[in-house]
């Protein structure tokens, strides 16, 4: 009866599928859960990071807001470093304007797809232009 073990094959697969769409509901749930909770405690608490800078790889200074006080503060993969405090008069805030916000990662690779198209767009004009020439 080979259609019995072939049946149970499939009963193993749905089941198999069925928990692997189980585990990523409750991954999506969790995460969820876990990023409200930090975004209710950072909302609410007195520690702000107003700016960040990278340095070099896993080492940043970042520009803290503790209450109000600015902390300037060295990062790296094994330590955070105190470096000096500065006044609120000291602190230079940029609002985001249209040119410096994020972009999405579709307009980025349209922008680089059209400079595409453009350059061979220009190679072979030039080579038509010198094959006349």
């Amino acid at each position: 009866m080979p259609g019995a073990g072939t049946l149970k094959s499939l009963a193993e697969l749905l089941v198999l599928i069925v928990l692997f769409i189980l585990v990523l509901v409750i991954c999506y749930y969790t995460t969820k859960f876990v990023a409200g909770r930090q975004i209710k405690q950072k909302k609410k608490g007195n520690f702000e990071t107003v700016e960040t800078y990278a340095i070099a790889q896993n080492k940043y200074l970042q520009l803290v807001r503790m209450g109000d006080k600015y902390v300037v503060i060295a990062v790296s993969k094994d330590s955070v470093r105190y470096i000096t405090e500065l006044a609120e008069e000291e602190i230079c805030r940029f609002e985001r304007t249209e040119e410096t916000s994020i972009k999405s990662f579709r307009d980025i690779l349209s922008s680089l797809h059209k400079e595409r198209q453009t350059d061979e767009t220009d190679k072979k004009e030039n080579s038509i232009e010198t094959r006349k020439g």
